[in-house]
């Protein structure tokens, strides 16, 4: 017997979910996460989540793991001390940065400029050039120089060391060369060539980067060894892979190599688990919500594909590193209210976090957060234990919630309820980010919500965007490590281009993808993956000639020699248009050419059920008062785990699970789907 197991580190919980590869069968658990030491709270919850399935650690075959450990390390600062060279007189790079101050107006009054994350006493210039545009050497590299430079940072006590220099992306000998000498001279220091890790022009971008990379190697590299560590301790032989920010996988090694494509690790795996599922259901345009205890991530799902970009931004810091492209907004379970002293009711971006957390959890918090507001509501009913396992103090949530209704001169069902409406209308302004902002029309998009908390504020978000179908679906507080199982092995090889339509032809084009391709198929086969397993796209990265705001445009390679670069142009007009409501006149300039290899790994199957009647009082477990529209509505509680596919809910309802609880709000109506989906439609009718 063998199964594959996918792991979610979050700010709150961690989320495991273990697929039985014989039965099919799907496991899903929750423990407190361990801040302190992220792999404690991993293993404890593999244990627990392979013996919750009747299976043992060594039972497992595929491990995925989405990790926050590099999101954590840039928001906190906590990362490695790190050299750098660069050519001499670019010593500044990272401090000059880019001319951008935060909004809305005035907002840089408030702004705390980040410290370069490698400092000037950490920085050497060294001589050697490269000329721009045909990469040609025109200084040598003084190698003396270089061993000297790397003999006063390791003295210095620099942990990690980043490498880049000026054009290096036209040619990459001068920083293999100096990376050899490093390698010489210091043996033990994890270094970084910008050439391997953004091979492409914007000198700052590149540096910042590559920095960012071996800002989280050191940390990266011990946390992923002490937890292979302890899962060999454990008896377990699984391949492990680590999920990406663009939602791919790939190997512990790799991502101990490149940690800077693990920053949105988490935020990505349930973006392609709800891109699969709605593909499986034939919605393939839907918007995604991923509200956990500290914040919510929202999404774009286009033609069954996440949306991406070719930037990541943590904190103040953006980089360049394809990553799912995530809104992210502080509105969580454990989002904290507190009145202002104008008045006016806030809810987040604070968090109570996973120590104390909400006053509900009886760990000692006191804050009135969003869960209780829910607890007091009704909408968590007394029924509910928290990841199945804890019991909540309803009494520590109405006291947490009293203090809101007497600052506000309210009653507690009034003031939570409130709470409840302005953390809602934060996570529609982060839909409305993703969605209106870019040109789409949400009330053409389906709406999949999870998290521990999504399905609770789904409804009231579909019912204000009109996005429907809403879908649940099974495990919705699991689905990040869901997603993992769905996700292919997969990265990204690119090189900077700047050709127009007017210079090349789509033969041109079609010969650059073909080397970047090549690329590709050597990494897939560097991770084990087999021929027959590997897949590719290709993208430009387009603009108008002369201008600097891109679009990265998919390209039909078998396209390219006969269309040539009609195709492209005619694609990235009609984006442009959708997107800024108008086009120019003007050449197509490709900055950038990408492909992507992927390779599939086939870790979770989505099982078909078989229709049963409508009647879903099997699976009745009780009644509850809660609190809708200003007054209590008796309201029927179900067990998903007895709901048949085939079932219909009419609202209100309730739905309980061990990992979430499912609000279906009055004037709707739920049905269960063959895939075990609950889909909510306005309406009496399913």
């Amino acid at each position: 017997m063998t199964c594959n197991l996918g792991v979610d580190v979050g700010g709150t919980f961690t989320d495991v979910i273990v697929f039985n590869e014989n039965t099919h069968e799907l496991t899903v658990d929750k423990v407190l996460s361990t801040p302190a030491n992220p792999s404690d709270g991993v293993l404890a919850g593999v244990e627990e989540a392979t013996r919750k399935a009747g299976m043992s650690v060594a039972d497992l075959d595929l491990f995925f793991h989405g990790t926050t450990v590099v999101t954590n390390m840039l928001l906190e600062e906590t990362g490695a001390r790190v050299g750098l060279i660069t050519t001499a007189g670019h010593e500044n790079v990272l401090h000059l940065a880019r001319a951008w101050t935060p909004g809305p107006l005035y907002g840089w009054i408030g702004m705390e400029k980040p410290d370069p994350l490698a400092d000037l006493v950490d920085t050497r210039g060294i001589s050697g050039t490269i000329s721009a545009p045909d990469g040609e050497v025109t200084e040598p590299l003084n190698e003396d120089e270089i061993r000297e430079a790397v003999h006063e940072l390791q003295a210095a006590g620099i942990e990690s060391l980043t490498v880049a220099l000026l054009n290096s992306y036209l040619n990459s000998s001068h920083e293999e060369r100096v990376r050899e000498i490093i390698e010489e001279e210091a043996p033990e220091l994890p270094v970084s060539i910008s050439a391997e890790i953004v091979p492409e022009y914007g000198e700052y971008e590149r540096t910042l980067t590559t920095a960012i990379n071996d800002y989280a190697r050191p940390q990266v590299i011990n946390y992923l060894d002490e937890l292979e560590t302890s899962l060999e301790t454990a008896d377990s032989t699984a391949t492990m892979n680590v999920v990406r920010s663009d939602g791919g996988l790939m190997s512990s090694g790799a991502a101990k190599n490149r940690p800077v494509e693990l920053a949105l690790s988490g935020p990505s795996g349930g973006v392609v688990g709800a891109a699969t599922i709605a593909e499986k259901k034939g919605v393939p345009d839907v918007l995604t919500v991923d509200m956990g205890g500290t914040s919510t991530d929202v999404s774009l799902v286009e033609d069954g594909k996440p949306e991406t970009s070719r930037k990541t931004k943590v904190g103040y810091r953006e980089f360049k590193s394809r990553s799912v492209d995530v809104n992210t907004v502080g509105a969580g379970g454990g989002s904290v209210a507190r009145v202002q002293l104008n008045g006016s009711l806030q809810v987040g971006p604070e968090s109570s976090g996973a120590d104390p957390g909400p006053a509900c959890y009886g760990h000692g918090g006191e804050a009135p957060t969003v869960t209780d507001a829910n607890v007091v509501l009704g909408r968590i009913p007394p029924i509910v234990q928290l990841g199945g396992k804890m019991n909540l103090d309803r009494e520590a949530a109405r006291t947490a919630i009293g203090t809101i209704a007497d600052e506000r001169g309210s009653s507690i069902e009034a003031a939570a309820q409130a709470i409840i409406d302005i953390v809602n209308e934060n996570m529609h302004g982060a839909l409305r980010v993703v969605s209106v902002e870019r040109g789409y029309d949400p009330r053409d998009f389906g709406l999949v919500a999870f998290g521990g908390a999504g399905p609770m504020h789904a409804n009231a978000l579909s019912n204000v965007m009109d996005a429907y179908p809403l879908v649940i679906p099974p495990g919705p507080g699991v689905m990040s490590a869901f997603g993992f199982l769905t996700s292919d092995v997969q990265n990204e090889f690119s090189e900077t281009y700047l050709e127009t339509d007017l210079d090349v032809d789509g033969s041109d084009v079609h010969a650059e993808m073909m080397a970047l391709r090549n690329e590709a198929t050597d990494w897939l086969h560097s991770e084990g993956i087999d021929q027959s397993n590997h897949s590719f796209e290709y993208y430009a990265d387009c603009r108008y000639f002369r201008q600097d705001i891109q679009m990265s445009i998919p390209v039909n390679i078998d396209n390219l020699r006969g269309m040539g670069m009609d195709e492209i142009k005619e694609d990235f007009e009609a984006r442009h248009d959708k997107r800024f409501g108008f086009s120019l006149d003007a050449p197509l300039e490709m900055a950038t050419l990408r492909v992507i290899g992927k390779g599939t790994l086939k870790g979770v199957t989505i099982e078909e059920h078989d229709v049963a009647d409508a009647d879903p009082r099997p699976a009745k477990v009780g009644t509850n008062a809660v609190y809708f529209d200003g007054d209590d509505h008796e309201t029927p509680i179900y067990d998903r785990t007895d709901l048949q596919a085939g079932n219909e809910i009419v609202g209100p309802a309730i739905v309980i699970d061990d990992d979430a609880t499912v609000v279906i709000q009055p004037d709707h109506t739920a049905v269960i789907d063959r895939y075990a989906n609950i889909e909510i439609n306005r309406g009496d009718v399913a």
